[in-house]
């Protein structure tokens, strides 16, 4: 069992419920926090991007996914870095790099990924690219504190067991006046209520779920204002008739849905 709420460290919490991949997850008593209990080995290892099972059942091979997962999951991102003057950008969790590879050639690119077949592949296929892996340290070790004008670490906190320290990390990492974007499911969506253990973004090795009073203080903890938050839906290809319909069963698997993902962007405020 957990012994302590992995956000703000009480040892009270009560069952919040069990997912459709059988995973117990509690809710922490004085923060609200949602978060897996007993947490549940998740495999990362070699084929973890070429064998992927989707929460639909559907078997999908995302190496030859980039221009889907460009058009469909990273929202204003790419938009958004690209309206700003070049500088460096570090993406913490990078995976296959194709955010970077959406990021203007003017930019430096540094990516940071624990799984071999990410470095594999992009060196293959992304060469402007600098990759690092290991602990997050040796980004420090190589750039140093205050550095990169923009940071992004999108969807890498929900699978982690410590995302409180690791937060603090990735701020140290962002030049003052630099940009953090952070990009986490929503535990506090309406399908996340609506479907409960059948909410499609529990699982998977999701650990830690996030709402949006939880990301803003993490936000404001590590002296980021919030610049805006996204919620990525209506432009994308998963809005649609059909999981509109599927709205209607809280019995089956929940569709993908306005809300089910937010995005942070925060600015580095200097220091008093």
């Amino acid at each position: 069992m957990t012994e302590n709420c992995p956000f703000c460290g009480l040892t009270k919490f009560k069952d919040y419920c069990i997912d459709w991949q059988d995973n117990h997850y509690s809710k922490c008593l004085k923060c609200d926090f949602v978060f897996q209990n007993v947490y549940v080995k998740y495999d990362y290892s070699k084929n973890y991007w070429e064998n992927v099972v989707d929460p639909d059942g559907i078997r999908r091979d995302l190496t030859k996914e980039k221009i889907f997962k460009l058009k469909n999951w990273y929202g204003g991102i790419m938009d958004f870095v690209n309206s700003l003057p070049c500088g460096k950008i570090l993406d913490i969790g990078c995976g296959l790099g194709y955010l970077l590879s959406a990021i203007d050639d003017g930019w430096g690119k540094v990516g940071f990924e624990v799984t071999d077949d990410s470095f594999e592949f992009i060196r293959e296929n992304f060469s402007d690219i600098t990759l690092l892996s290991g602990g997050l340290e040796c980004v420090t070790e190589k750039y140093g504190e205050n550095t990169f004008d923009v940071v992004v670490c999108y969807h890498v906190l929900e699978h982690l067991a410590e995302p409180v320290s690791f937060f603090e990390k990735i701020t140290s990492m962002v030049a003052v006046n630099g940009i953090l974007i952070v990009g986490t499911p929503n535990i506090r969506s309406f399908c996340a209520w609506w479907f409960k253990g059948n909410y499609r973004l529990l699982g998977n090795g999701h650990l830690c779920m996030f709402s949006p009073k939880h990301l803003s203080q993490l936000f404001l903890r590590n002296n980021m204002k919030i610049k805006k938050i996204e919620y990525p839906y209506f432009e994308t290809a998963y809005f649609n008739a059909n999981n509109l319909l599927r709205l209607l069963n809280y019995k089956n698997i929940s569709p993908p849905f306005y809300r089910n993902i937010m995005t942070f962007y925060g600015i580095k405020a200097s220091s008093l």
